[in-house]
């Protein structure tokens, strides 16, 4: 008996199939602007220094061979909670913290927790990360989508999405990107953030942060400032957190997720729940990279030179993105690209057609999403140039 003869094969993913092509490409000159790892100028991807020194205290204290609990590493998601809420021990009564594996794992645990409790209708923003329908659809929702950026505009479509936002049915999951929008790299100002929060409250709506670049849009701080508006301003809600890029945790795959309660009898509730998915999917969660981020967050020398060094990656892909926008204005005669300089994080639009972003590809090997999205982290001095000249070519031929 043939048990999987029907089995058709899935499409590649969108980032990392893209990047089977670029490894095959032959050319030296081959520029990779694609998948969102933080690159030095050098275009070296490393584990951040203090985060090996951590990692090195680690190995030489950890004597424990035993299963973490459920939820992880108590100390993990304490510290981590401290970093999104400012002040963890004012909080914690009444929200349920647990380790998840990397943001995509909190991203699911969430799905599933919600799909089970609450409801299976999500609203996500269009354009959003290539992966979030996938997981919100593989727990069981059904996705709709929210207007977010115009290519006319570009930036944020703020009427269209505010008012879509103002229709949807009460009990609504509404997701939303924490800070460093994926990839447009637009963000709403903190204004706009409490109009949002205004409409999530007169609306019903469970707002779902996905808070995976804290520290490279404004400052770790500042970063935090609309999950903190959303606490302070009595919502429900849930994040999903991610160390992979600023711990360059990457492999690990270290996340976290936070479920905001409105009274702390409920935190325990939901708990139950949550631990019962995850005893039910991977039964307990990896210890090492949880420890190396406690003790990085519970260091007081080695949380300075952390937050040095996320300021130090921060400025660089900045100063990548000022030089972009300024060879770009010099350079174009049709086209003002003053707008990529209001870009935030790692990813920017250049509002590039997929046919454009073909032509670079393939004539030139120059490699982004087909949406035009460019991870920033990926110029350096040595490759910009090329960049902008070919970018230039395509959009103004």
């Amino acid at each position: 008996m043939i048990f999987f003869e029907h089995v058709i094969e899935g499409p590649p993913d969108a980032v990392f199939g893209l990047m089977g092509t670029f490894r095959a490409d032959q050319r030296p000159e081959k520029i990779n602007l694609m998948v969102g790892i933080y690159k030095d100028e050098h275009l070296k991807s490393e584990v951040m220094p203090v985060v090996k020194k951590a990692k090195e205290k680690v190995l030489a204290s950890d004597q424990m061979a035993d299963y973490l609990p459920f939820d992880g590493a108590p100390q993990f998601f304490e510290s981590l909670g401290k970093l999104v809420f400012r002040e963890w021990g004012n909080v914690e009564d009444r929200v349920y913290a647990t380790q998840a594996i990397g943001g995509t794992g909190a991203l699911r645990l969430g799905a599933d927790f919600l799909a089970q409790e609450v409801g299976k209708r999500v609203w996500i923003p269009q354009p959003t990360w290539a992966n979030h329908r996938g997981i919100f659809e593989r727990a069981g929702f059904t996705v709709e989508t929210l207007p977010y950026y115009s290519s006319a505009q570009h930036g944020i479509d703020k009427s269209a999405y505010f008012k879509h936002l103002r229709s949807l049915p009460p009990k609504s999951v509404v997701l939303f990107h924490g800070t460093c929008h994926n990839p447009t790299g637009c963000d709403p100002t903190l204004e706009e953030w409490k109009e949002i929060s205004h409409i999530c409250k007169e609306r019903s709506l469970l707002p779902f942060f996905d808070f995976a670049y804290q520290g490279f849009g404004d400052g770790v701080e500042e970063d935090a400032g609309p999950v903190r508006l959303f606490l302070d301003e009595g919502h429900e809600f849930l994040v999903a957190y991610s160390c992979s890029k600023n711990f360059s945790l990457y492999c690990q795959r270290v996340g976290a997720l936070f479920v905001v309660c409105k009274e702390a009898a409920v935190k325990p509730r939901v708990g139950s729940q949550i631990k019962r998915i995850i005893r039910t999917t991977y039964s307990n969660p990896p210890a090492h990279g949880a420890k190396i981020v406690a003790e990085v967050l519970n260091d007081r020398a080695l949380k300075v030179e952390w937050l040095k060094e996320l300021d130090q990656m921060r400025h660089r892909i900045s100063q990548a993105r000022a030089l972009l926008v300024k060879k770009l204005v010099a350079k174009a005669k049709k086209i003002d690209f003053r707008f990529v300089q209001q870009h935030k994080g790692m990813f920017s639009y250049l509002d590039l057609s997929p046919k454009q972003v073909k032509e670079l590809m393939e004539k030139h090997g120059i490699y982004m999403l087909d949406s035009g999205r460019i991870n920033v982290a990926g110029l350096t001095s040595q490759n910009i140039d090329r960049v902008v000249d070919q970018v230039i070519a395509v959009s103004e031929a």
